[in-house]
């Protein structure tokens, strides 16, 4: 391959550009053959450029074989008046500007040839061919031939380097200069679609025995005219059609005896201001093949056609022609996509990506016009999950539109609802400043969902939660405004149904502090502040290490050692808990998969807690899978302890994702079982392989006589299930005893070990004791 300098530098050319030597008289004397071949160049032009220009890529016929047929075409017609030895053309490959040999009458010249094109290379000419787009003379460095170069290039892309060799001086060089344009031109539109070449060679040699009255050349134009693939006209200077094919007839709805000489094209553009066929054209010469101006086209049908137009000149009386390419159904599918983009596909409502960006135009008015001030109230439904879970997902949709549909109702025009995800709704209010109006707005919501909803033969009462924030009395960046409302949201949920909490009402040390503790979490994360801690998973019986749990600890360079009931809930709510899932993984693996292979401990067991939103978030399975592998952990090791609160979720989706688990050997644990929402059809319906039994309800086990029955009805049930049990928070020998006597045959607590450190841990492992065992 041959690289063209991107800026290649000027230098001295072994080349002859300069062409006006060679038309004085002097250098041809033969003005009979001067004439003859301008006779042949003009005739050509007119029917050489009518093919070039009337090519159509929706063809769905082919002239060529191949590349190779249409470059040979080329030449022969060359060769009528330029004395060609041998010819060579080089593609061209725009990304990287490479061009590489593609076909040569004489192969065995290849190595001559590639020299050749070297020089040329060298001496800027090849860069000049496809710059100046005309045809530039040289001659080969060993001076044994002349060489015409011209490029080959449409208005769309270029497609590479024609070079003639000649045994001697080429002839008048105005007329090589046309004749080498029009048939260089004409292949490079063959290149461009072989399809419509096809068409044009087959319905000459139909036509020519038909009517031997009209020169082939007419009969290549009027057959490639007609049966082009798009509606295509010619008009003259003033845009008056002169001709239209068929196609056209049948889009513009006239008949084609009214179109020629009674209409202009231009008529048929919807266009406001002051607009004819001259700015048309200006139009046309300044698109960008790759970005077309889109034009409104009114059909006789009274219809609305969104169309690219290509306009080209005729070569022949100020004439043009205009092929139309109807693109009504992509810019509809354009604008159904970008509307589905921005909006959500279950209510219609604007979606997170739209209200986002109008906040950011809230935003920065305010920025510009303090008196421009707006609010943001984050709504969520209060036990929305509930409804999914017992009348089903298709229910849970319908509840979300009317829900949609009331909050658009009780809001103005200019206000912006939004569905953020899930159950929660945005609503941007701008041009409100004052808590009253707040208020009146709040008030009119929650008084919308006073009627009850009717799903089915169901009413069912909405209750929500609204958390506002008003920029007049707070002034924060963008990236707050969303945070502070659902904080707020957060805050109004704490304190019972339809509550409404504004962002300011909150203590500002609140609102700093968990504002500071989320940004130290994100810098905490990247900076490897976080380190694992294991509590040790005994069998009760045999006093036997069953397996350990992972639990992270945040070692804050201020704050010291931060406990993750302080952290995890922020980082709940930011999404941060996503890459911190994904550190903690890393760091359990690495260590277990460590003493798997130091000390080989068959069936230990490495329990590892995962928060709603992970198990929610589309990557955890990937996520565990990854960090298995780069560890070098088997997943059979691996048990997930998820919380019960995870069930009031998108069941289908938690049902999906431990499936997924399971089918990588992994156990699956519910954590603080008996405390939640639990619901007994769910240890059979998502395959739980272990329930572990919550602290509160063993810390009372020898005291509380129903703390004792629930336990001892627990383990029974789990006995039946086949499911395992671990009992949490064993903190002395009475509960232990009461939870063997109860056959309960795995716990865990201080009474054996508090979490300990990786060394601790890894001490034991090989042999060693932990503190109480």
């Amino acid at each position: 391959m041959k690289k063209i300098p991107d800026n290649p530098p000027e230098a001295g050319l072994e080349s002859r550009t300069d062409t006006s030597a060679a038309n004085t008289p002097d250098n041809n004397p033969d003005i009979d053959q001067v004439q003859r071949l301008e006779e042949i160049a003009r005739h050509s032009m007119e029917a050489l450029e009518l093919c070039a220009s009337m090519g159509d890529y929706q063809s769905s016929l082919t002239k060529f074989r191949n590349r190779k047929d249409i470059f040979e075409r080329a030449v022969q017609g060359l060769r009528q008046v330029v004395p060609i030895a041998f010819y060579a053309f080089y593609s061209v490959n725009t990304s990287d500007l490479d061009i590489v040999p593609e076909h040569t009458d004489r192969p065995e010249r290849q190595d001559y040839i590639g020299g050749v094109v070297d020089f040329l290379i060298e001496k800027n000419v090849v860069a000049r061919a496809f710059r100046e787009k005309r045809t530039l003379v040289s001659r080969t460095a060993d001076r044994k031939y002349h060489l015409l170069i011209h490029e080959l290039t449409t208005t769309s892309r270029p497609y590479g380097l024609f070079i003639c060799f000649l045994e001697s001086t080429p002839p008048r060089m105005s007329i090589v200069d046309k004749i080498t344009t029009i048939v260089t031109k004409s292949a490079c539109y063959a290149l461009e679609n072989f399809d419509l070449y096809h068409l044009i060679d087959q319905k000459n040699a139909e036509l020519t025995d038909k009517n031997l009255r009209l020169s082939q050349s007419e009969v290549i134009y009027r057959n490639t005219f007609e049966n082009t693939g798009n509606p295509t006209v010619i008009t003259d200077k003033n845009g008056m059609i002169l001709f239209a094919n068929s196609r056209f007839v049948s889009f513009s709805g006239w008949e084609r005896s009214r179109l020629a000489g009674g209409k202009k094209f231009t008529d048929f553009i919807i266009r406001s201001g002051r607009f004819d066929f001259r700015v048309l054209l200006e139009e046309a010469g300044h698109d960008n093949p790759a970005d077309p101006t889109s034009y409104v086209l009114e059909t006789g049908y009274a219809e609305k056609k969104m169309v690219f137009l290509s306009i080209s000149p005729l070569g022949i009386d100020d004439r043009h022609i205009i092929s139309i390419t109807d693109v009504t159904t992509i810019k509809e599918a354009e604008k159904k996509l970008q509307h589905q983009a921005l909006h959500d596909p279950l209510t219609g409502l604007p979606n997170r990506t739209l209200l986002q960006d109008r906040l950011r135009q809230a935003v920065k008015k305010k920025r510009r016009n303090k008196k421009k001030d707006y609010a943001l109230i984050f709504i969520d439904l209060d036990r929305f999950k509930s409804v999914n879970d017992t009348l089903g997902h298709a229910a849970g949709d319908e509840l979300l539109i009317e829900t949609a549909t009331r909050l658009q109702e009780a809001l103005r025009d200019v206000d912006t609802v939004s569905r953020f995800g899930g159950d929660e709704f945005v609503i941007l209010l701008e041009g409100i400043s004052d808590k009253k109006d707040c208020d009146a707005l709040a008030r009119r919501i929650l008084e919308r969902f006073t009627i009850p909803v009717s799903i089915g033969d169901k009413e069912l009462f909405i209750n929500m939660s609204l958390g506002i924030l008003i920029s007049s009395h707070q002034d924060v960046s963008e990236a707050d405004v969303i945070r502070l409302a659902d904080m707020s949201m957060y805050e109004a949920k704490k304190r019972g149904q339809n509550r409404i909490v504004y962002s300011h009402e909150i203590e500002d040390g609140e609102i700093e502090q968990r504002l500071y503790l989320e940004n130290e979490l994100q810098k905490g994360i990247r900076e490897d502040a976080f380190f694992i801690q294991y509590q040790p998973l005994i069998r009760l019986d045999t006093n036997e290490l069953f397996g350990v749990e992972a639990l992270v600890r945040w070692r804050h360079p201020k704050l010291g050692i931060i406990p993750p009931n302080t952290f995890i809930p922020i980082a709940e709510e930011s999404g941060l808990i996503i890459p911190l899932g994904r550190k903690i993984l890393e760091l359990a693996f690495t260590d277990f998969a460590g003493w798997v292979s130091r000390f080989g401990p068959k069936g230990l067991r490495l329990s590892i807690n995962l928060s709603v939103r992970q198990i929610l978030h589309a990557d955890i399975v990937a996520d565990i899978r990854d960090a298995a592998k780069k560890c070098g952990l088997l997943t059979e090791h691996l048990c997930i302890e998820i919380t019960e609160s995870l069930f009031i979720d998108d069941t289908r989706q938690v049902a999906d994702t431990i499936s997924r688990l399971k089918e990588m050997g992994i156990s699956i644990s519910i954590d603080d079982f008996g405390t939640g929402y639990s619901s007994l059809k769910y240890l059979n319906q998502f395959s739980i392989d272990m329930v572990k039994i919550d602290r509160l309800l063993i810390n009372n086990i020898t005291e509380n006589k129903t703390n004792f029955n629930i336990v001892a009805s627990m383990l029974q049930l789990c006995e039946t299930l086949n499911l395992e049990v671990m009992a949490e928070g064993i903190e002395d020998l009475r509960q232990l005893e009461e939870l063997i006597a109860m056959k309960c045959h795995l716990g865990q607590g201080y009474y054996f070990s508090p979490p300990q450190d990786k060394a601790a841990i890894e001490q034991y492992i090989a042999g060693g004791n932990l503190p109480g065992l």
